[in-house]
């Protein structure tokens, strides 16, 4: 009886490898949200993630990262639909500890995992700091 047990359950662990390796490896989730808006350029803007950082310096930032499927190579993204995005987006983001001290706002033409490369695809990136509830643009 023992045997049939020890058989089993070798049949079990081997058939959950198996089925984790044709699989093949886990892939990240890229776009966390579909929230869709319409921004000031009328170019349709869809929400993919908002994510916090801590950097070396121990700032934190909120990156607030934009599709828009309309952003072509070579183009930059209006200043009026990251300034919307900040507004938008970024700011309600403001509310976490530590509260971040910078909001960068990330328009990409398509998804992709963050940090990763990404040959081919447009993407424009403004910074901005908060002021008095309204979003201030600042040099990268």
């Amino acid at each position: 009886m023992l045997r049939n047990v020890l058989i089993v359950l070798t049949l079990a662990v081997a058939g959950s490898a198996a089925f984790l390796l044709l699989r093949g490896p886990s892939t990240p989730e890229i776009c966390t949200t579909d929230e869709v808006l319409q921004a000031p350029s009328g170019h349709d803007l869809q929400l993919c993630d908002v994510a916090f950082e801590v950097q070396p310096n121990n700032d934190a930032w909120v990156i607030v990262r934009v599709v828009d499927e309309a952003l072509v190579d070579s183009a930059r993204a209006g200043h009026g639909d990251h300034d919307w995005a900040c507004e938008t987006w970024g700011l309600p983001a403001l509310d976490k500890e530590p509260r971040p001290t910078r909001i960068i706002v990330q328009i990409m033409a398509a998804p992709f995992v963050r940090g990763e490369p990404a040959p081919g695809i447009t993407q424009s990136i403004e910074a901005y700091s908060e002021e008095n509830a309204t979003c201030m643009w600042e040099l990268l």
